[in-house]
């Protein structure tokens, strides 16, 4: 969830209804409002509803609602004389940029504005950096986004002398919270005028010759990162919500230098989505027709038409959320309102059981209690360092470098914990079940999920014989007889460590691990290590069966 602050005077001004009624209008929203003081409330938005993260994308929601406008909002929008040449830009290759004219705006809300889009599309500036410029301080029609060498020089926004992006780095409070994110090899990206004064240095900081104030009304916005689509939704967004102020928004021709390309921006990116009839009746439980359906997409601000029976819906560039049908027939429920839909009675007839995994999983931790080992649980995500093989699932916008990866075993997971157990007393002997994602080239994706359990001693004195005994008890309680060969990888110590095979399947490894590794996790006693592939076990079971 996003919050953001507001006037609500302001805003109940824009849709001319009271508190009570835009709290309510704001909950079918699944928005909650919270007052703050007399004046200003505090607003909790979904982090997918970016279009309204600002007072003007609230009230063209609620127009909606109160059927005050229906359909997607129209805007003016008038050709410029403004281009905005992209050269070839390596940490940050998308630029997109448009000119908004005549916008009343509030100044507070509008950096508010800014802020939470790159703290949620943006991934705190990392993927997308908006920069927002007073357009009559802009003294050129032609703008170059390049990259410029760390002894170029500007003054930073609220300062008062130059400084070059060097000093920037380290002497700004911007500087030194995103000027890791875009330099690299004595270089920033740099949005400049064709006399080479600097504008902005992407994501850090905009140039004080453009600094906006109360009386700024035209708009020059640049928007840049390293994903095109979130380059051009973030600058829609942006674009539509000063329209509703009033603004009218202004083309910029933007040459990629590189291959001579053209196009004109913003981009006003739209989709069409088609909605089954029944498809609505079955999620939300309702009776209701295609003419009923579309009324209720128009008032939450998308067109909606019908053609040979087929419901099309147009998604307008502001509803970036939308991405396939069951997020129109959400928007049908907020349309509807979620106190207005009463659930169905269903009688089942049928007591409810657990199915065969969980059953098995639960045997097998009932077996790892008795062998004597002290059951604990790790967190899925894990940092990719501490895996042992390279094929793994890598998160892509991490909220913390700490847990970056979907883990493709346990044994790391128990291994950290090891590391920071070290002073309990021993000997530690512990164990998890859990999920893990793996390698599998047959499957669409390429990796499938996978149940597993994983045994650890930690000691003075430990050998392969000591887990390879409880082993052995608890793969014979299941019902299996297995045997070992020696199969020696990078974790277990050579000639030290075996694969468990059941009628030349693989079920598991098994080990002493090998001192490198030990090396690697911090940990200065001896170790042996198995781990189970619970999801074979169970095909081998149900086959017994």
């Amino acid at each position: 969830m996003v919050t953001i602050v507001l006037n609500k005077y302001k805003l109940l001004d824009k849709i001319h209804i009271g508190q009570q009624k835009l709290e309510d209008l704001l909950f079918n929203l699944k928005s909650e409002v919270k007052p703050i003081d007399e004046n200003n409330i505090e607003i909790e938005i979904n982090a997918d509803r970016l279009d309204l993260l600002s007072s003007d994308g609230i009230a063209r929601a609620i127009k909606g609602l109160l059927e005050k406008e229906l359909g997607e909002a129209k805007y003016n929008v008038t050709d410029t004389e403004y281009t905005l040449i992209v050269d070839n830009v390596r940490t940050r290759p998308y630029a997109l940029a448009a000119i908004v004219y005549n916008a009343k705006i509030d100044l507070e809300e509008l950096i508010q504005f800014q802020e939470k889009l790159h703290g949620t599309i943006g991934r705190k500036r990392k993927k997308v950096a908006i920069g927002i410029h007073d357009l009559r301080k802009v003294d050129s029609k032609t703008i170059e986004y390049k990259e410029v060498p760390l002894s170029y020089k500007f003054v930073p926004l609220y300062g008062n002398k130059e400084l070059t992006i060097s000093e920037i780095l380290e002497k700004t409070e911007q500087g030194k919270l995103y000027g890791n994110i875009s330099i690299a090899n004595g270089v920033s990206p740099a949005i400049v005028q064709d006399d080479g004064e600097v504008l902005s240095i992407p994501p850090i900081i905009n140039s004080n010759k453009t600094r906006l104030d109360e009386n700024t009304k035209d708009f020059f916005i640049d928007v840049t990162g390293t994903s095109f689509e979130a380059v051009a939704q973030t600058l829609d967004i942006i674009v539509s919500n000063l329209a509703e102020a009033g603004g009218t928004i202004g083309r910029v021709k933007v040459l990629k230098s590189a291959n001579s390309s053209q196009l004109s921006s913003p981009l006003f990116l739209h989709k069409i989505q088609n909605v089954r009839e029944e498809y609505v009746k079955k999620i939300l439980g309702i009776k209701t027709s295609k003419e009923e359906i579309c009324k209720h997409v128009m008032r939450m601000r998308m067109n909606c038409d019908i053609e040979n029976g087929v419901i099309r819906v147009t998604v307008p560039q502001y509803r970036v959320d939308i991405l396939n049908e069951i997020d129109v027939v959400e928007d049908i429920a907020m349309s509807i309102g979620y106190n207005n839909l009463e659930p169905s009675k269903y009688i089942s007839t049928n007591y409810g059981s657990y199915d065969y995994m969980t059953l098995l999983e639960r045997k097998i931790r009932e077996l790892g209690i008795g062998a004597g080992y002290v059951e604990i649980s790790n967190f899925v995500l894990i940092k990719d360092e501490k895996l042992f093989s390279n094929k793994y699932v890598k998160i892509l916008n991490p909220v913390t470098e700490e847990y970056n990866a979907v883990r493709n075993s346990l044994i790391p997971g128990l291994l950290d914990f090891l590391s920071k157990n070290q002073h309990a007393k021993f000997p530690i002997r512990v164990f998890e079940t859990g999920d893990v994602v793996v390698y599998d080239s047959s499957t669409d994706t390429g990796f499938r999920n996978d149940k597993r359990a994983a045994y650890a001693i930690m000691d003075n004195k430990v050998s392969y014989e000591d887990i390879q005994a409880p082993i052995h008890y608890i793969l014979k309680s299941l019902g299996l007889e297995v045997n070992y060969k020696e199969e020696n990888n990078n974790i277990f110590i050579e000639g030290r460590s075996a694969s468990i095979f059941y009628e030349n399947e693989k079920m598991g490894v098994i080990g002493e691990v090998n001192p490198d590794v030990l090396i690697r996790f911090g940990i200065e006693y001896p170790a042996v290590i198995a781990e189970l592939y619970i999801s074979e076990i169970a095909k081998r079971l149900t086959n017994q069966r």
